[in-house]
């Protein structure tokens, strides 16, 4: 059977260098003297004014403590994989296999920009210390509620790894669906990126600067350049058998994922 590939099949080379120039002068803008400050400027009052909520142990404190445990990063990971596992995002059932394995080869892709912005970061002394080590006042989880085992600091805390996975999915949802409803993974994204931000693990900058630029150089081999659909489709036809024995299980086979080549 032939399917429909979640990723551009030629070259777009304009595309390419175009998201390029920007993903580059985005975080130029940032490591400039004037482009630092005006980022900021921003994180120090997007900092106090959410960080500021959890100056005593309540509900509310507890909930986003929880939301910085690392085992509740399984919840995100969870929605992900739902979201390209049904059609109800806006993939087409005929796309399903291809977008789990796309976007897991899509994240292996984005691992080596993460890293490259990660070192050159430490290398001219950007990637510093949260701003729950920086700034005053600020409420840490390990103090406030130390029977949540919640991460509330970094030491080098830019670009946000998890922005970078979060971005990069809502992307290739967005980019690969192309519906109104696919919209709605930008918006998750932004909540998924919030308890990091909120305990003071993250800068904002962190997210939409260091995360946003590994996710738009990896988006933009995946969707101005043919590379990731073949990479895809080869990884689909090794994978295709051990799809089919799958398939052939009770309960899994009603799956829509693998209901497509029926």
């Amino acid at each position: 059977m032939n399917t429909v590939s979640v990723f551009r099949t030629t070259w777009n080379v304009k595309a390419l260098l175009l998201s390029h120039l920007f993903a580059f002068a985005w975080l130029g803008f940032y490591l400039s003297d004037p482009g630092f400050a005006f980022w900021r400027s921003i994180d120090q009052s997007v900092f106090f004014a959410l960080n500021g909520t959890l100056s005593e142990d309540t509900t509310w404190t507890r909930f986003w403590a929880w939301a910085n445990v690392r085992i509740f990063d399984m919840i995100p990971l969870i929605i992900m994989l739902i979201s390209i596992t049904f059609p109800g995002m806006g993939i087409k059932r005929d796309r399903l296999q291809q977008s789990i394995i796309g976007f897991i080869l899509l994240l292996i892709l984005m691992f080596p920009v993460r890293e490259s912005v990660y070192e050159y970061a430490r290398a001219i002394d950007v990637s510093g210390h949260s701003p729950s080590l920086m700034l005053e006042p600020s409420y840490r989880f390990s103090k406030i509620v130390p029977d949540i085992p919640a991460k509330d600091s970094a030491t080098n805390s830019f670009p946000g790894d998890h922005a970078a996975v979060v971005l990069t999915w809502a992307g290739f949802i967005i980019l690969n669906a192309r519906s109104g409803i696919s919209y709605i993974a930008l918006f998750l994204a932004g909540l998924f990126m919030l308890p990091r931000i909120v305990g003071g693990a993250h800068w904002a900058s962190d997210n939409l600067v260091g995360g946003a630029f590994s996710a738009m150089i990896t988006l933009s081999w995946a969707f101005c350049t043919p590379l990731m659909h073949y990479f895809t489709c080869g990884a689909h036809r090794v994978l295709r058998p051990l799809i089919n024995l799958i398939s052939k299980i009770p309960l899994l086979n009603k799956l829509p994922i693998l209901q497509q080549d029926h």
